[in-house]
Parts: structure tokens; C-alpha cells; sequence
């Protein structure tokens, strides 16, 4: 008797039916996957505060707890949002599809936005934020959209005025993304800024820091470049001009 005549024997068409199988059901989690769809325009904003439209659509069972998270860098991880907001602010969000307006700062890297289901049964009570509001769950990621950047990162923000060390000076100082060398101009017309203050510049790094989170991955954020010019000689009762 041949040995090998006992032995069960599996055929190529019955191999391939669970092969089959386990690829269709690949396919069928990567399209669901890819049902919902999150858009955002414009990709490129011009100066701070302008403001980004976020739409999506195709959310299968939208829920109220349903956010939508930002980001700032796009590479943060999903527990480091810096803020979120509910997709049932759009009045249509229960129909799987919405809209939402968000004016942006300028934070010098580029933004990231993402939405995430949530539901009550995964409310954690002890994880809030600082208005002791549970914060939003990240386990379920339905989108993910693309970046949205600045046209100019180096664009001065945050611009403060303080008095100098003598009564005839003011100080201007204003934050940008890169150490530049950096001016401010001043006069007594707007059209006419013959005067200039060449700036110092100065920053600080995560090991300035003291302690988490403020020099964690979490907590850390580049602070850019701080720029200091003193505008000297002012005239005492005049109105002045800066840029």
C-alpha cells in the first residue's frame, strides 16, 4: 500500500477559498475605514486669524460625543490635541456630514485635523480638562485630514509695546519662527518711518524647562525667536508710527 495514498489531500480550489476570504475582509476594514471623508480648505493661510473650513461626510452612525480634534504639529500624537470641538456644533451632523469655521493662530508649524467617535460608555471621569470637563477619547479614529500651513511663518506675531529705560524710548518686540535679523521702523507719519531699531533676538529651549509637561513631548512647544527693538529719541505728546 502506498503510504502516501492515506494522507488527506487538499486541492488548490479549496486552499484558495480562505485565502480569498481573509483578503475580502482586509479589503472590507480598509474601505470601511475610508468611508468618512474630511476636507479642509484652504490648505494655506495668509496671516493669523484667518480661518480654515473643515467639512466632512459619510460618518455611518454619527453620535453626539463624535469631535473633532486640532492639532499643532501635524505629527502630534493623538492624545495631544490642542483642541476639539463636537461635530454636533453643526447643526446637520446628524446626518453624517457637517461643516465647522475655525480661525487659526499662526504657531509656526503646520496644523492637523481629526475626527474620533466617542461615546458615553467611555467617559474616563478622572481625565479632564481645566474647566473640569471630561476630555474626549482618541481609541477610535475615523479621519484624518490634510495639513494646513502658513504662507509665511516668519511673519511677526505677538507684538507687545513696553517702555524703555529712559523716557524718550519704547520697546517693540514681536515673535518670528527663524533668528532673523530683524528691524522695527518708526516716524511721525505712517508713510515716513525714517527712523530704525535694529532688534536683539533671544529664545529658550525644552531643557530651560523645570519639570513635565512643559518639557515633555506632550507639554513642549517651540517658542520661535523673540525679537526686542528699542525705538529711542521719541518726542514727548507725539504720536508715532510702527512697523
Amino acid at each position: 500500500m502506498n503510504p502516501s495514498s492515506s494522507l488527506p489531500t487538499m486541492s488548490a480550489s479549496t486552499a484558495f477559498v480562505p485565502l480569498l476570504l481573509f483578503f475580502i475582509a482586509i479589503l472590507a476594514e480598509s474601505a470601511a475605514a475610508n468611508v468618512v471623508k474630511l476636507d479642509v480648505h484652504p490648505k494655506i493661510l495668509n496671516k493669523s486669524g484667518d480661518s480654515v473650513r473643515i467639512e466632512w461626510s459619510g460618518i455611518p452612525n454619527p453620535y453626539a460625543l463624535d469631535w473633532l480634534g486640532v492639532y499643532n504639529p501635524a505629527s502630534s500624537d493623538h492624545k495631544n490635541f490642542i483642541g476639539y470641538v463636537f461635530l454636533s456644533s453643526s447643526p446637520n451632523w446628524k446626518s453624517g456630514s457637517g461643516f465647522i469655521d475655525l480661525p487659526l493662530l499662526n504657531l509656526r508649524s503646520s496644523y492637523q485635523f481629526r475626527i474620533f467617535n466617542w461615546n458615553e460608555s467611555e467617559i474616563n471621569k478622572k481625565h479632564r480638562d481645566h474647566d473640569q470637563n471630561p476630555l474626549p477619547g482618541t481609541r477610535h479614529l475615523l479621519a484624518t485630514s490634510e495639513e494646513v500651513s502658513f504662507a509665511n511663518y516668519n511673519d511677526p506675531a505677538q507684538i507687545h509695546l513696553a517702555f524703555g529705560s529712559n523716557d524718550d524710548e519704547m520697546r517693540v518686540l514681536f515673535i518670528t519662527r527663524d533668528g532673523i535679523k530683524s528691524f522695527a521702523r518708526y516716524g511721525l507719519k505712517r508713510d515716513e518711518l525714517d527712523e530704525i531699531a535694529e532688534a536683539s533676538t533671544t529664545t529658550y529651549s525644552r531643557s530651560d524647562m523645570c519639570d513635565s509637561p512643559a518639557n515633555s513631548d506632550g507639554g513642549w512647544r517651540d517658542p520661535g525667536n523673540i525679537h526686542d527693538a528699542v525705538m529711542k529719541n521719541l518726542k514727548a505728546g507725539a504720536r508715532y508710527y510702527y512697523q
